[in-house]
């Protein structure tokens, strides 16, 4: 009786790795490359959302610039920034690249490209205690099972004092052949 379940296990086991093994994607990298939906902006053209679009042009330099997105308000509520991708892909590795008030990223999101539902992969408090000095938020997960279309970025801004500027947003991964 125990040597048929275990066949049974092992021959899972197999069929599942194979699956895996047999994705053979091409390795990408990429910006965000459209604005969905975001809780504030500080104004429509400089510090708005769509600063973030598109390859760093604040970073490595730290402060108050008006080429990274801002909030509204400093410290008045969470914020949130929801922003798709041209190409569908598996995500392995997150980089947030935060320009002035670094630390208030606490949650992160992926979107599954076919089911469209959300997935979070990254939940911490906000950190308190960064140096004043820009930085690349690297978030490193087990690669995705599924591909990526979207990436939502909730921050806790009332807990890190100041406007917390993101300058822009890359993934990184497997898209299909």
């Amino acid at each position: 009786m125990r040597k048929p379940l275990l066949l049974l296990f092992v021959s899972l086991l197999l069929c599942t790795c194979s699956e895996v093994d047999e994705f053979n994607g091409i390795a990408i990298r990429q910006y965000a490359d459209v604005i969905l939906n975001y809780s504030s902006q500080y104004a429509s053209g400089n510090y708005s959302a769509n600063q973030i679009l598109g390859k760093e042009n604040v970073y490595p330099d730290y402060g108050d610039k008006i080429k990274a997105w801002a909030s509204d308000e400093p410290d008045n509520q969470r914020e949130y920034l929801i922003i798709g991708f041209d190409t569908v892909q598996t995500v392995k590795i997150i980089e947030i690249f935060e320009t002035y008030n670094p630390g208030a990223v606490d949650s992160v999101s992926l979107r599954n490209a076919d089911t469209q539902k959300w997935n979070r992969i990254y939940s911490k408090p906000a950190v308190t205690t960064l140096p004043a000095e820009s930085r690349i938020f690297s978030i490193y997960i087990d690669e995705t099972t599924f591909l990526v279309d979207a990436i939502r970025i909730s921050l806790n801004s009332p807990e890190v004092a100041g406007w917390n500027e993101i300058d822009a947003v890359a993934i990184t991964g497997q898209r299909k052949q």
